[in-house]
């Protein structure tokens, strides 16, 4: 990992920097122009996030653009360190981290680097890594010092190298049993065990040391410790070979062995049979198997023309894969495409006339940054409408109960993996707010209410009335955004009425929403007011056929004016999908409504639509254009904003006569 630092470095130069918790191979950093500040990054304590401000002050102060963390340590402070500033964060995935809390950050990268095939699957299998964010860069290796030396160029080499930390899961002892059974026919052969020993591994290595004294290869094995000369080890080798036992994330050393042409034999772990085709680039055995280790090894040295060969096909695939060139430049396309796409989150939960308002704001933010990927989080019933919606890359759709704190935290636990950098939340209630502060965007927008502190820009409530689109538009300025037109507007899409058979293609229609949500009862305009205006309509518009259209709960209600319907119109209440209301309303030549939701879905469409409102003030749940047309009573008591009322006057003082006055001017 460190080594691959360094090269990117040599790669980067000037414009990288690093922060670690210094070694031996900080000169080696700055003499290839990269800048180091050493802090304490290594330590897996909570103390260790206090250096967060220390790390932010870096990144402003050495406007840093991409932080790339390498390990988790490092990984926890940067994560926390980028919110609220423009620096993007990405990761490596290095290992087959254990499935627990403290590795699921290297999951959090907006994109995240792995390896191999192999790291990849262990990622999103115990992780939940979001598959879109994945982009693999194997290791590498720099042609320029791992020159070609042959096997033909080895015949007077007699040792085999191992290289890997002295670990149990390196599996050295199989190797030095097989070495045991390989030595037999040439006395001469070495093994040079290249790696260290941490303190924790010391009794490990003291095994091995013990397993030669008894084979009596004490003459044979030597134990190198570290080393930083492997292009000039692997000169002197007539082979490599590696005995994990346990999964490998990759196996950089195979790759330089590519380079070097020293044959190769591995165990089949982990990403090693991705690297390596059996008996075409070097061979495979299983693990734990001393004996097919054994057997592979004298495959390689009492048969040079093979080993030749494979040498040659090894180089050739560490020229086209595994070249520095090549994966320096595949990692900075992944910097570049972190900074250029934007991950953006719109949330906009209920209701339905409302979500159907907040489409502007995403075809604005669309607009704005059309490389971006945007998801919007709304409710499962609702989530249908916007499966085509050209203005939106993704739909989440959650329950009803979403503002319960488990469901919430879970929530956010998920939205988290998905490495937002900005959420836009036009719901702006409490259980909005919390989750968008605790989905740790980069940023995040919305107005300052209810929880509205927890956002990190905030625009402030209108002391006046304003239009649904204009309190949207207070949200996007905050991004630097606009609304190009303040109008409703919905997507080409051509609905089908096929669910409905009996209305056929040649029938005109006039749409009557019967009734408004059961919790806005108030809302309602009376039935009796409803079937005089069918009985106006089937008189003097006999060519027109009048549709019925509600929720379940109007069902009812619709069953008392079936009688007066005849056979001039259709009943549809209970029955119509969103999909289905739109299908709908794009035939209507005229909607006649109580309920602002189908509303703003008529008006989205361009269809002319009569809207009655009462208790509410049209001026605030309405949107001005050509194809709508208010009848409001404004009473004492307007607009009194109560979801139930006995007198219901405002609504009744609303008459047929005037409604029917209004569809013939619209007609006409």
């Amino acid at each position: 990992m460190e080594k691959g630092v360094l090269d990117l470095a040599s790669y980067f130069r000037e414009k990288m920097v690093v922060i670690s918790a210094g070694g031996r191979l900080v000169p080696d950093l700055e003499k290839k122009g990269a800048r180091h500040y050493r802090l304490p990054v290594n330590k897996k304590s909570l103390f260790t996030l206090l250096l967060i401000p220390r790390v932010r002050k870096i990144i402003k102060e050495e406007q840093i653009d991409i932080v790339h963390a390498r390990s988790r340590v490092p990984a926890w402070v940067a994560f926390f360190a980028t919110r609220g500033l423009d620096a993007h964060f990405v990761t490596t995935a290095h290992g087959a981290y254990s499935p627990h809390f403290f590795s699921k950050v290297m999951s959090w990268g907006k994109l995240v680097i792995c390896p191999s095939k192999m790291i990849i699957r262990h990622m999103i299998d115990n992780f939940a890594l979001n598959e879109d964010k994945v982009r693999m860069v194997s290791r590498w290796v720099d042609l320029d010092r791992f020159v070609y030396k042959g096997p033909g160029q080895r015949r007077t080499c007699n040792k085999i190298i191992t290289v890997g930390r002295i670990a149990p899961s390196k599996g050295f002892e199989y190797l030095i049993e097989a070495f045991r059974k390989v030595v037999r026919s040439n006395p001469y052969l070495s093994l040079h065990i290249v790696g260290e020993a941490e303190k924790s591994r010391a009794r490990y290595l003291t095994y091995l040391q013990s397993l030669v004294n008894r084979y009596s290869l004490t003459y044979n094995v030597k134990f190198l410790g570290y080393r930083s000369d492997i292009p000039a080890i692997l000169d002197q080798a007539s082979m490599l070979v590696i005995s994990s036992v346990v999964e490998e994330a990759f196996g950089r050393v195979v790759i330089e062995a590519f380079a070097k042409g020293v044959p190769v034999v591995a165990t089949k772990v982990g990403a090693l049979e991705e690297i390596i085709e059996n008996g075409k680039e070097g061979l495979l055995v299983f693990p734990r198997n001393s004996e097919a280790l054994a057997r592979a090894m004298l495959e390689i040295l009492q048969d040079p023309v093979r080993a030749s060969a494979m040498a040659k096909n090894a180089r050739r695939k560490a020229e086209t894969l595994y070249s520095f060139s090549h994966c320096a430049a595949l990692t900075e396309a992944v910097y570049k495409e972190a900074a250029e796409i934007k991950k953006i989150l719109v949330m906009k939960f209920s209701s339905l006339g409302d979500i159907i308002l907040a489409i502007p704001a995403l075809k604005a933010i669309k607009d704005a940054y059309p490389k971006s990927s945007l998801t919007l989080l709304t409710l499962k019933k609702y989530a249908g409408l916007f499966y085509d919606c050209p203005y939106v890359d993704k739909v989440v759709g959650v329950d009803d109960e979403y503002k319960k704190i488990r469901q919430l935290m879970s929530l956010a636990g998920h939205l988290i993996g998905e490495s937002f950098d900005y959420i836009v939340d036009l719901q702006n209630n409490r259980a909005s707010h919390l989750l968008a502060f605790f989905s740790f965007p980069r940023r995040s927008f919305g107005y300052d209410r209810k929880l509205g502190f927890l956002l990190a820009a905030r625009a402030g409530i209108p002391k006046n009335a304003v239009s649904p689109l204009d309190s949207q538009n207070n949200i996007l300025q905050l991004m630097g955004l606009t609304m190009k037109e303040k109008k409703l507007i919905f997507w080409d899409r051509k609905y089908s009425l096929s669910r409905f058979p009996e209305i056929k293609e040649k029938d005109r229609l006039i749409g009557i929403n019967i009734s408004a949500s059961p919790k806005w009862s108030s809302k309602n305009w009376p039935l009796s007011h409803i079937r005089k205006l069918i009985e106006f309509l089937s008189r003097d518009y006999p060519a027109y056929k009048v549709v019925l259209l509600g929720d379940r709960s109007a069902a009812n209600s619709a069953e008392k004016l079936e009688s007066c319907l005849k056979d001039s119109g259709f009943n549809l209440c209970g029955r119509t999908t969103l999909n289905d209301l739109a299908a709908v309303l794009q035939r209507c030549s005229l909607f006649i409504t109580q309920d602002t939701a189908p509303l703003h879905l008529a008006q989205a469409l361009n269809i002319d639509t009569i809207a009655l409102f009462g208790p509410t003030d049209p001026e605030r749940h309405s949107v001005a254009g050509p194809h709508l047309h208010v009848l409001c009573k404004r009473l004492d008591c307007s607009f009194c904003y109560k979801p139930s009322c006995e007198s219901g006057q405002c609504m009744k003082k609303i008459t047929p006569q005037e409604v029917f006055s209004l569809v013939k001017k619209i007609l006409k």
